[in-house]
Order: structure tokens, then sequence, then C-alpha cells
């Protein structure tokens, strides 16, 4: 409310909520000890907290620990030192289950003063991690994709610094994959694993993994200047989907998130918490008994009852489309440290969405409108049943020859819902995910549906008014920042 109010950059990255999402998804146990170095305003230290059984921060600033306390005086668990980290290593436990270091690593040549800065400073937090713990540092890629398409450099606030190589000096020094790699080989570092933090680390929505990387057509957020002007150079979907097709990805990620230690069974994390509290969760894929599911899992108690209606959802769907050729995918509801979890099955196929879109780069109108006709034919079926998927969108559906499969049907109303009306806006929130889509004969797809003009309006209305339920009001973050100005 307060980041809203202000409409200031640095009350929003120094406290809003979304901040969490860089760790929440770490298998974090209520026994385990966790070091914090750089913890400044305690963006972090409270989901680290939540999770934990104690917390140790470290940093310079007395200001921004104080603000950590008062942030987070209800913890009971959280203790802060304030100093040098030099002078304060010396004396910090050598046993910890997770040191972790967000937005820190970079500036370790202020840390340690060396000459092998960052070698000396991962050298000496390795002291510190117990034998099977981990180690999890959050960086800026140099070469991430927004520094090339007109982002200037986080740090040093101008244009093109990391990519070329920081050659007007200064303090602070972010890395490619390679050049992290090459860091902790020569420190002895045999054992690590790279995810990557989308759109940055700081404001993550989705953690990819070199397991579950993003297929084309899935990165459609990239606007990150939330505190300096830019340039737009290009379009960087369109640039990330060329990366993807040619396998890059890890070359152009944004971010970077490396665990040293072992792996963790987690290969995927969606965050919606962007939302009233009551809907607020994080969708995950893991590897449990050397099978993959998806969980979904809530990130309050408010939102309890949202994950238990998913089963109920499951049940009433499975009832509206017996007979039909939709499928809905399993869900069952599990108990996880007394936490209600919504898991599913875990489906191969290829998203509509991306068959949609291969069509549009064709240019064979025919065969999108032959797959279009096909899902709102599947989509149709008892649509008089008093229940209704209103999320019935392209990429929620996932095609493996003729066996269509829903896998996710978070938004399900005991009521009824014309077909065409859903459908209408499965294409609306398809082409508002990229300009490139605008190639489809929208015309002749309202056509189909015999949506009018005057229908369109009430429709798209009935969205607003549906976002703003889901979000209880609450700015999006392209909303803020408009707000914020640059």
């Amino acid at each position: 409310r307060v980041s809203e109010e202000r409409g200031s950059w640095p009350i929003l990255y120094h406290l809003s909520p979304l901040r969490e999402n860089i760790v929440d998804w770490l298998p974090i146990k209520k026994t385990d000890k966790v070091l914090e170095v750089g913890s400044g305003c305690g963006a972090i230290t409270g989901a680290l907290s939540r999770k934990a059984g104690s917390v140790t921060c470290v940093d310079l600033s007395k200001k921004r620990s104080t603000i950590n306390a008062y942030k987070n005086a209800d913890c009971d668990n959280v203790t802060i030192h304030v100093g040098n980290f030099k002078d304060i290593e010396p004396d910090l436990d050598t046993d910890f289950d997770y040191v972790c270091l967000i937005g820190v690593f970079e500036y370790g040549q202020g840390y340690m003063g060396s000459d092998k800065p960052y070698h000396d400073f991962l050298n000496i937090l390795r002291k510190h991690v117990k034998k099977d713990g981990r180690l999890v540092i959050a960086i800026e890629n140099k070469f991430g994709l927004k520094y090339f398409a007109g982002c200037k450099e986080d740090h040093v606030a101008s244009y093109f610094a990391g990519i070329e190589n920081y050659a007007n000096g200064g303090g602070v020094r972010t890395f490619t994959r390679n050049g992290l790699e090459k860091i902790m080989k020569d420190c002895g570092v045999r054992k690590y694993h790279f995810y990557y933090p989308y759109p940055d680390y700081k404001f993550p929505t989705v953690i990819f993994s070199d397991k579950h990387l993003p297929k084309k057509g899935e990165l459609a957020n990239n606007l990150r200047n939330f505190d300096m002007d830019r340039m737009l150079l290009f379009d960087e979907k369109n640039a990330f989907d060329g990366i993807i097709e040619d396998d890059l990805f890890w070359l152009y990620s944004n971010s970077y998130m490396v665990i040293i230690g072992e792996d963790v069974q987690e290969e995927y994390a969606r965050f919606s918490n962007d939302r009233a509290d009551e809907f607020a969760i994080k969708t995950v894929m893991e590897t449990v008994d050397g099978k993959k599911v998806v969980r979904k899992y809530p990130i309050s108690q408010a939102a309890y009852p949202h994950i238990l209606s998913m089963k109920d959802s499951y049940d009433k769907l499975c009832e509206k489309y017996e007979g039909s050729r939709l499928k809905m995918n399993q869900c069952e509801i599990e108990y996880i440290e007394d936490m209600p979890v919504a898991t599913f099955e875990f489906v191969e196929g290829v998203m509509l969405s991306e068959l949609l879109d291969a069509c549009l780069e064709k240019n064979d109108e025919e065969g999108f409108k032959a797959l279009f006709n096909e899902y709102y034919e599947r989509i149709s079926y008892n649509e008089t049943a008093k229940v209704a998927d209103y999320d019935l969108i392209f990429s929620n559906i996932l095609v493996n020859g003729d066996e269509w499969t829903v896998i996710d049907y978070e938004w399900t109303f005991d009521r009824e819902y014309p077909a065409r009306e859903l459908a209408f806006r499965a294409l609306c929130c398809y082409l508002l995910e990229s300009e490139s889509r605008n190639k489809c004969n929208m015309d002749e797809m309202l056509k189909i549906l015999k949506i009018t003009e005057k229908d369109s309006e009430e429709l798209r209305n009935g969205e607003l008014s549906f976002q703003k339920w889901v979000t209880k009001k609450r700015m999006s973050m392209s909303e803020m920042r408009d707000k914020i100005g640059y």
C-alpha cells in the first residue's frame, strides 16, 4: 500500500513482499540455520525467518539494519549483526545449512579489498556452510538481454557498462555464467547448479532451471526499468524466442541464481502473489521419488481455501467434460507441514499457444483457424452445465497428439458460462502477450464466435472487474513502473 501511495523506487525495492520470491521456493526446513550476508532492510529476512529455525543477518548499514529489525520485529528467530563483514565473519558459526547472498556477491571487492576479491569472498563464505549445506548466490548477468536491449547497468547506471567489461572502472562486477563457473572452479567448487530468475532476481515471477527452461512465447514481461530511464532498442520477447530456439537462454538470462552444494528437487517455480492474499500462491515443479509432479502452495493461510477449492474444481470439471475430448489434469490435496497443497500430474505436451504461434510464423491462416475451431469445439462440450473454467486460455492447454489436457483450472466458478465468451477471453489474453501475434485475423475469429463490437466491450469490462477482484485493486508491477515515472 505504501509503495503504491509513494510511487518510490527505494520503498518498492526495499519493502515489496515480491522480493521474497527469490528464496521462497528453496526447500529450507524449520530445523535449518541460515546466514544472510548483506541483509539490508530485510526484504528477504522475513521469508527466511518463516521457513528456517534461525536466521543470522550481517549488514554494514545501521540504518538499514534498524529498518530490518522493525520490519521483522515479530520474528523471534532473527539476529542482526551490524558492521563490516570482515570484522564480524571470524565470530560466525561454521555450520549453517544455508548461506544466502542475494544481490551481494557483486560487491565482493568492497567486502574484501584484496587482489582476488571474488575468489577470497567465496572461499570465506564456504567456511560457514556445513558439510551438506548450500551456498546460494543471486546476481545479475552482465550479458543479460535487458542490457543489450537498452537498460542501464543496475550498479553504475550507464548503458552497456557490463557488456563493455566495465571499461570505466568502478567497484562492482557482475559476471556471465562462464565467469561465475571459472571463479567457482578456481576455488575448488565442483558441485553447483544454475537457476534463472525471470524477469530478474529482484522481482522474480518465475524460477527456471537447466532441467526446465522457458519455451518460446513464455517470456513476455521484459520492461525492467523501475529506477532509471532506458532505451527500447528491440522487442525482447521476440529476441528471447530466438535465443530459446537456439538453446542460448543460459547465456542471456537477465539474472542467475547459483546453488553451491547438493541440488534441490525443485526444478521450476512460478509465483502468483501480486494478488489479494486469499489468492496468492506459488506453483512448483518437483521430482518426488523419481517422478515429476506440479504442486500449488498457498503463500499464506489466507489462501488455504483457494488451494482446497482446486480439487473440488477438478471433480466438477471432470463430470462436465466426461465423454468429451478435453481432459482435466488430475488433482489431489495433500498436507505438507500442516499446509494444504494441490498436487497435479506432470503432463507432457506442447502448449496450444505454441502451436498457434507456429501457424502465425508460417502465415498459415487456415492452420490457425483450424486449430482455433478445434479448441472452440472441445471447450463447447456441455456448456450449459452449472460450472465453468473461466481461464481456458491457450497456454493452459497442453496438446499431445489427439489428447488435449487442461493443466490449470484455478478460476473455476459454479455458473454457466458461454463457450464463445471463454474463447474470446482466451484470444484477448493470447494477443496481449506479444505484438507479433497481431498477425492473427481477429475479425475472422470474432465471426466464428459471433461476437459483436458491443459484446466485445461488455466482455472486456467484465474482465477488468475480474482482475480487480483477484488483485483487490492492487497495482501491477507495470502500473508501479509507470507511477515511479521513468
